[in-house]
């Protein structure tokens, strides 16, 4: 039980102060308070030790919330209209993480409301007759290898799909985030991500693609949305995991990444900040935590089973701070801020991925892949490697692992791809 928390860890405004220092303050303040109610009252004169045996992951509350979100909608949907694949995706894969049983009648609901939202030109909309969005997309096709069963599957148009991402394609690599929309490296990972599961991947989706990433690495390290703007914890995250994909991590210079990734950290904290000189928030438990399980196979560091982040500073950030206190349930961004889905999901994936090391196995026995394309079978040679477990306080908080590019639980979306690539490919341009 070491003594993490010492007021050596705060931040430091040199005696300058700031509205950027008195945000932190605050936010260090209220964050301290939580920890205190962990700390070994026989050590506070030593400067306190915290006790990790107390930490509980409040799951029967979270799966409440999850499930009422379901079967009633979002308190928050009326607001979120163009977001409803988001908000299936949301509460399917933190029920998923938690290993909590989709109830038949919820699955059936969230299915056939997925239905609804397919264009008939490609690509899922925010709800129902809404314009086709490839973030949407993401999130709908995510949520359907969630339901685990062939009918969900089924119910991608696989041709149509393909026919509209090479319409959002950009002869620079990028994609439109639906057409005539904006261009950032979301569009990227979200058309990747998509056409990797679903068995699509050509070279009209591919081309150039790892090079608008790499282009949008700033002197800082990170990766920003698109060239010249700056580094941030998502387009980071979205950047590796198509580069993952595309099998090229390589393209980018991965000392500088490295070190942007673990000044990201918050020392005092534990959980991690999207930018430089920005406050903690519990999403970015995926958003960075994720990155560096990828920058971790980038670097060839498998033989060390542990990634450059602080794990069990991670887990204690998550359990004391972002769990909401009230009868609500739900995970949140910090103390002080309510629960919601987008939160719920992304801290339960950064716990997951604490808890897992999670790694490559190439001597993994791939089956029913009938593609030639590399991407499938280099993505399903990702799993958890027992060795490397780390779980804080009680076994109970142990979660799901998750694959860290398509953030969800690795035996649905394992199915979901040995489905697609046992079908036939659409036409003989498929690689």
């Amino acid at each position: 039980m070491p003594p993490l928390f010492s007021f050596n860890f705060r931040y430091d405004d040199n005696e300058y102060e700031t509205e950027t220092s008195l945000a932190q303050f605050t936010v260090e303040n209220s964050i301290g308070d939580q920890y205190m109610r962990y700390i070994d009252p026989d050590t506070l004169e030593h400067g306190g030790e915290i006790d990790d045996t107390q930490y509980r992951l409040s799951r029967p509350r979270h799966e409440q919330f999850l499930r009422d979100a379901i079967a009633e909608g979002s308190g928050l949907s009326k607001y979120m209209d163009a977001l409803q694949p988001w908000l299936i995706f949301w509460s399917l894969n933190s029920l998923a993480i938690l290993g909590s049983e989709i109830r038949p009648d919820l699955a059936e609901r969230a299915l056939e409301s997925l239905r609804l939202m397919q264009d008939p030109s490609g690509g899922f909309g925010g709800g129902n007759r809404q314009i086709p969005h490839l973030a949407d997309t993401y999130a709908a096709v995510m949520a359907l290898t969630l339901l685990d069963s062939d009918r969900a599957l089924e119910v991608v148009d696989r041709q149509k799909m393909h026919e509209w991402l090479v319409r959002l394609k950009r002869s620079d690599g990028s994609f439109y985030m639906h057409e005539g929309g904006e261009v950032d490296v979301r569009g990227i990972y979200c058309a990747l991500t998509v056409a990797s599961v679903l068995n699509i991947m050509t070279p009209e989706i591919t081309a150039n693609c790892a090079d608008f990433i790499a282009g949008c690495q700033t002197c800082e390290g990170g990766i920003g949305p698109y060239p010249g703007v700056e580094a941030h914890g998502g387009y980071t995250l979205c950047g590796l995991a198509a580069l993952e994909i595309l099998g090229r991590s390589d393209i980018v210079d991965l000392k500088r990444l490295s070190r942007w990734m673990i000044l990201r950290q918050m020392p005092f904290e534990g959980g991690f900040s999207g930018r430089a000189n920005k406050l903690v928030d519990g999403c970015y438990s995926y958003w960075q935590g994720g990155s560096f399980v990828l920058l971790q196979k980038a670097l060839k560091r498998s033989q060390v089973q542990d990634y450059l982040f602080d794990r069990e500073a991670l887990q204690r950030y998550v359990l004391a701070c972002c769990q909401a206190r009230d009868r609500r349930g739900g995970l949140r961004d910090r103390p002080g801020k309510s629960s919601d889905l987008y939160h719920t999901m992304y801290v339960l994936c950064g716990l997951s991925l604490a808890q897992h090391y999670v790694g490559v196995e190439p001597e993994k026995v791939v089956e029913n892949i009938t593609s030639v394309f590399s991407a499938p079978v280099r993505m399903i040679q990702w799993g958890s490697i027992l060795k490397g477990l780390k779980v804080l306080g009680h076994r109970s908080n142990l979660v799901k692992p998750i694959h860290p590019v398509y953030a969800v639980p690795f035996a649905p979306l394992y199915k979901a791809i040995k489905y697609f690539y046992s079908l036939k490919p659409l036409a003989e341009s498929l690689i």
